[in-house]
Order: C-alpha cells, then structure tokens, then sequence
C-alpha cells in the first residue's frame, strides 16, 4: 500500500516541478515554489510511514533506500541549482564557460569523494543495506557525510547520501548541457531563466491554431483520440504561448474572405516545396530519383 501511495505522490510532485520550471524564471522564485512543494509530498511521504508502519526491518529498506530518495533528490537539487545560477557572470560567455567547468569538477569530485558508495549506489549493491538503510542502525564509517536531516522516524545511514547521488547526477547533465551550448554559440551567453534549446512560438498564435487543427482533423496525436482542446493545451505548454478557445479560433478560420482559410499550412507547403526544387537544381541526380 505505502509503495503505490508514494509512487503516485511522486508521479503528481515531479509534474508539479515540471509546472514551476515551465511557469517561473526567476531562480528565487522558482526555489522557493519547489521547496514549498516537495516539503508537502515529504510530509505526506511521513505520514504514510505513520499510517502504514512496517512490518519487519527489511521492508524499511526500498523505502529509505528508493522511496525517499526519489522525494529528497529535489529538494537538494533545487537548493543547488538555485546557488550555481546565482553565482553565473552575467553575460560573459567565456567566464560562464570557466564557471560551469569548475561546477562540474566540483560535482565529479563529490562523485570521487565517495567512490565507494557510490559505486554501491550505481550497482544496486545490496549486501551492506541492513547498516545503510534500516533506521536507527549505527554505522562507525568515514565514507558516510553528515546527515542534515535529524529525524530519526524518517531517516537512515545512507538515505540522504543516495538522494544526494540522484542530485547531483541531474546537476551533472544541466551544466553539461549548458557548457555545449556555451560552446556551440560562442556569440550566446547563457541568460538565467532561459534553457539552452528551449522553444518558444514568435508568429501568430492562429497560425499555431492550423497546425493544432490540423493535427486533430488528421488524427495524428493519440491514434486520433485527443480532443482538440488537448492538443491545444499541450502545443501551449510546449510553445509558451497562449493559443485559445479552440472555437473560437476555427470560427476565426471559417472568417476569413480574402485569405485562404489555411493561409499559414499553405505557406508552409510552399516554403517546402521551392527548398526542395532549389536543392534539386543543385543536385539534378536527386531530382530524377523523386
């Protein structure tokens, strides 16, 4: 019971952090929605533990090991996060790259710092979980950090170091993303609040309205089963950008006189046909194996 409890309470807290990146630029504000948020599913994830106390010592074991990990990841992640985007030079591509260089070593060094539990974490390594993850067992060990969290009921050994293994792991990709971007776009420092290949929609929004139409009316999206008013809402989440009332922009299509009703899908068609006749006056093989 408590496993299916929590995997659906992480399942809403991870589409809850999706939302706040989505929604909130601004790194202080974004911290502190995301900490408000994973601080409630923790103390919902308690609560269960209270509700549905264990049986035996060993089932303690994929909850503090697994379970609470995958709640306590974020919190640490959005905390550090938060100080790496705080201490970025402001549009200084090249010392951007020697700041991001220097988080990264700062992160493999944590990895090699605790090189063997970590590579107990990456295995699934098992025979030492009884000390690791079982509460109030003592484990004498220098491998092992200080715990900042104090709660004996909701804590073990090894807990906060495997949440900190998760992470960092994720930290460990978004600088590594950014630093290829910084080096693809030599000309492009990275501004805080915008991702490195983050899309946006910049034309009309009843052009997107087409597309969105078109999707539904081809049944493209789900085998045909997505109402159009979902796949607006998903190109809206995908683009940033506010499209409508699915209504009342096809009513706005069936409008118009003078232009085609599918003005921007017919200038799309256009635009990729000339490319493809342009490349095949360069390359008349190509155009004789159409």
């Amino acid at each position: 019971m408590i496993q299916e409890l929590s995997t659906r309470l992480s399942k809403q807290l991870e589409q809850d952090l999706e939302q706040v990146v989505l929604q909130i630029k601004d790194p202080f504000k974004k911290l502190t929605s995301a900490l408000k948020l994973i601080r409630d599913a923790l103390k919902k994830l308690r609560g269960y533990l209270t509700e549905y106390p264990f049986k035996t010592k060993a089932d303690e074991i994929p909850i503090f090991k697994y379970t609470k990990p995958a709640f306590y990841q974020w919190q640490i992640y959005y905390t550090e996060l938060y100080t790496i985007e705080a201490g970025l030079p402001f549009g200084d591509m090249e010392k951007q790259v020697v700041y991001l260089e220097q988080e990264l070593h700062y992160i493999e060094r944590f990895f090699r710092q605790y090189a063997f539990l970590y590579q107990y974490y990456k295995l699934g390594a098992d025979e030492l979980d009884n000390l690791y993850f079982v509460r109030g067992a003592e484990v004498q060990s220098v491998l092992l950090p200080n715990v900042p969290d104090l709660d004996p009921e909701f804590c073990t050994s090894c807990g906060y170091l495997f949440s900190k293994f998760k992470a960092f792991e994720g930290l460990q990709e978004w600088v590594t993303e950014r630093l290829l971007f910084l080096k693809k776009n030599p000309l492009t420092p990275y501004q805080i609040g915008n991702d490195p290949g983050e899309m946006n929609w910049t034309g009309d929004t009843i052009n997107l309205a087409e597309v969105g139409i078109g999707f539904f009316n081809t049944g493209q999206v789900r085998n045909g089963t997505a109402s159009l008013s979902e796949i607006f809402r998903w190109l809206e989440e995908k683009f940033q950008v506010s499209i409508g009332v699915p209504s009342k922009r096809l009513a706005e299509l069936r409008r118009r006189k003078r232009l085609s009703r599918t003005k921007y899908l017919d200038e799309m068609k256009e635009s990729i046909i000339h490319k493809l006749d342009k490349e095949d006056e360069h390359d008349p093989d190509r155009g004789n194996n159409r």
